[in-house]
């Protein structure tokens, strides 16, 4: 037997107080007169061998009770690990320190309750106590054992974090922690855990994935006042279309997880020099979208933020966000056999398009670089090497208009078309193709017509080629002919691609001539305008691209206030990108619009922003985080709601801590065996 406060057994020491007293115990005499003395006497040996007896008993019952109080107090325990492990017992402990523990609760901040209870354990635990301490970020630095003190320094050093865990990745962190403790020796049995959050839904075990060395686990539920949440969910605009002087729309996207609705959030948006304040009706539990409707009066970035005003959370109140507005945009035409020259007289009427013309042979991957969009004008062949760099350039967000010639190479086109997902080449029609209808709900059309058209011109076909879908193909029709196939499709991939299933020759069609030829080159070429992403997630994107000097010896830099990151820097399809991927990126980075520099010179922006995941708040009731516990295996020894922390003490965390109840209950009995012989012991 070990003791946990071994130097409460001192305390024993007062036990020879009552064996003194017992022993040098004088009875006052009182003097009381009788006739004969001899009555005295016999009265006197009848009582003294009941007396004595009465009062050993009482003597052993109080000294009995004492010494099992006293031995409560020291708390024995029967060790159970291996007598070469030197009976040191290890214990987990995992802290949650995700943004929603920011949320305020009984005793403050959910976090700071979190602490508080994981340091108290220490009180509970033996002296020669091991301590493993693991938060979100699962690191390596959170593998190390630690001792008591290490252990509080720790703790006390947690602060909140924008990492996004499952409760099955923290398990499955645990559980191989514990494997390979086991594999190199360094443990014999499988360690407490001690699991301190506020068990979100989102985080809940869905997978009947087992866990061989968490046999059970101590999960402590901390429990915020209110559980509702205010924040901004997502943005985006109604149309790609960034041009200097043109009419957009921002759509904001407000979500309230609270059981109260809200009837009029204000929303503060900011976009450059423009100010806003928009307002919100939100119901319980669901959202609304706000929008504000502008002109871009000013080309360059324009660096965005929206905001709310939220007691709660509040590293989800404000979204971060960029575009660029553009003065111009270039398009590359490359000419085939059968190019005709409306193509690049339609894109000239606009001073908006810079454009450049170049033949099947001159295109290269020189001529691709920074253009918008490509135009196939023409073309019966399609070389291997040019439909390579097509593809290349597509997959880099750049936008593809196809115009077939008189006579296509079947082989070349469809190579092209199957990589981006279009509809294939087979064969030419020349029946039913008059154009029939246009798919007006589209996105493509949106701005295009006003109201309904009726009435429309359009252009007659004589002869087309017939486009066949596959299941790879990703595409929408938006023009159909009579005979139900497609005139002019739209790629539905990420990136645009858009093809004619007509020649634009006279023999072909007159489409040239018509009206709505004009129509849709201009529009495909503004919705082509390449844009960078408006923003990443901390931790999660990495694919931003980036104008930067790849031969310079200076990395490149994110700052935002005090804040300056260089982040990882990589090349594909000869463009360079940047990644703020990885723990290093999540320790460092906070949301916010960030320059991108080298060398000293600013070269872009960049907004971010932490992950909403964390921002659902719905937390799990005591019978549903039982369930997910038990489906994973994992046997629940005490649920504690967390409500008085200073209870921590009581968490069920081995089996060594049980025996001081027995030594409580034994002093209690001997308590009342003394009262009972004070009372009923008669003569």
């Amino acid at each position: 037997m070990k003791w946990v406060y071994p130097e409460f057994l001192f305390a024993l020491l007062v036990l020879v107080i009552p064996i003194l007293i017992h022993l040098f115990h004088f009875r006052k005499y009182k003097t009381i007169y009788f006739s004969s003395i001899a009555f005295v006497k016999s009265v006197e040996q009848q009582q003294k061998n009941p007396r004595k007896i009465k009062h050993l008993l009482i003597l052993f019952a109080r000294i009995l009770a004492f010494t099992c109080l006293v031995i409560a107090f020291a708390q024995p325990y029967f060790p159970t690990s291996d007598t070469n492990k030197k009976d040191i017992r290890l214990i987990g402990v995992y802290i949650d320190n995700s943004f929603s523990m920011s949320r305020i609760g009984g005793q403050g901040e959910l976090l700071a309750q979190a602490k508080e209870l994981a340091g108290s354990i220490v009180d509970k635990a033996p002296r020669n106590t091991q301590y493993v301490l693991f938060t979100n970020e699962l690191s390596g630095n959170e593998k190390q054992t630690l001792t008591k003190v290490k252990f509080v320094d720790q703790v006390a050093k947690v602060n909140y974090s924008p990492i996004y865990r499952s409760q099955e990745e923290i398990l499955s962190y645990w559980n191989q922690w514990v494997e390979d403790a086991q594999k190199e020796g360094n443990i014999k049995s499988n360690p407490a855990l001690v699991y301190i959050s506020d068990f979100q839904k989102n985080n809940a075990i869905y997978s009947n994935k087992k866990f061989k060395y968490i046999p059970s686990v101590s999960p402590l539920l901390l429990v915020p006042q209110n559980t509702g949440n205010l924040y901004i969910d997502t943005i985006w605009f109604e149309t790609p279309i960034q041009k200097l002087g043109s009419a957009q729309t921002l759509s904001i996207r407000v979500v309230n997880t609270g059981k109260e609705a809200i009837e009029s959030a204000v929303v503060s948006v900011q976009i450059g020099k423009l100010k806003r304040d928009l307002f919100a009706e939100l119901p319980s539990n669901g959202s609304d979208t706000v929008q504000l409707n502008y002109f871009n009066q000013e080309a360059g970035i324009a660096q965005g933020k929206i905001a709310i005003n939220d007691k709660q959370m509040t590293r989800d109140d404000a979204f971060f966000f960029n575009y660029e507005v553009k003065k111009s945009s270039s398009v590359l035409i490359i000419n085939g056999e059968d190019a005709v020259e409306n193509v690049g007289i339609v894109f000239g009427l606009d001073d908006f398009y810079q454009i450049k013309e170049v033949s099947t042979n001159q295109a290269s991957q020189e001529n691709l670089e920074a253009v918008d969009l490509v135009v196939l004008n023409g073309l019966n062949q399609i070389p291997s090497n040019l439909s390579t760099e097509l593809t290349a350039y597509h997959q880099e967000q750049g936008a593809l208009l196809l115009i077939p010639g008189t006579n296509v190479s079947p082989g070349g086109w469809n190579a092209l078309l199957n990589k981006l997902n279009l509809p294939t080449i087979s064969g030419t029609q020349t029946v039913g193709l008059g154009i029939q209808k246009l798919n007006i709900k589209d996105p493509f059309f949106q701005g295009i017509f006003e109201g309904k058209p009726e009435n429309i011109s359009l252009p007659a076909v004589a002869k087309a080629y017939r486009l066949l879908s596959n299941s790879k193909t990703l595409s929408s029709n938006l023009i159909n002919y009579q005979n139900g196939t497609p005139f002019f499709v739209k790629g539905t991939g990420k990136n645009n691609a858009y093809l004619f299933s007509t020649s634009l020759k006279p023999e072909f069609s007159t489409f040239t001539s018509n009206q709505l030829f004009s129509t849709l080159l201009l529009h495909a070429g503004n919705l082509s305008q390449r844009q960078n992403p408006s923003y990443l997630i901390i931790g999660s994107d990495g694919s931003y691209p980036i104008n930067v000097n790849a031969s310079s010896e200076n990395p490149v830099h994110l700052k935002y206030g005090q804040i300056d990151y260089i982040p990882v820097i990589f090349t594909k399809n000869k463009r360079s990108y940047l990644s703020i991927q990885g723990l290093e990126a999540i320790r460092i980075l906070e949301a916010g619009n960030y320059s991108i520099s080298q060398d000293g010179k600013q070269s872009g922006i960049l907004s971010t922003n932490y992950n909403r995941l964390e921002s659902q708040t719905s937390e799990s009731t005591g019978d549903e985080i039982k369930k997910s516990f038990e489906q994973a295996g994992i046997h629940v020894n005490t649920l504690s709601d967390g409500s008085h922390w200073n209870s921590a003490s009581l968490l069920e965390i081995g089996e060594n801590y049980d025996t001081w109840v027995w030594f409580v209950f034994f002093a209690g009995i001997f308590v009342l065996c003394e009262m009972a012989l004070l009372i009923f012991y008669k003569k």
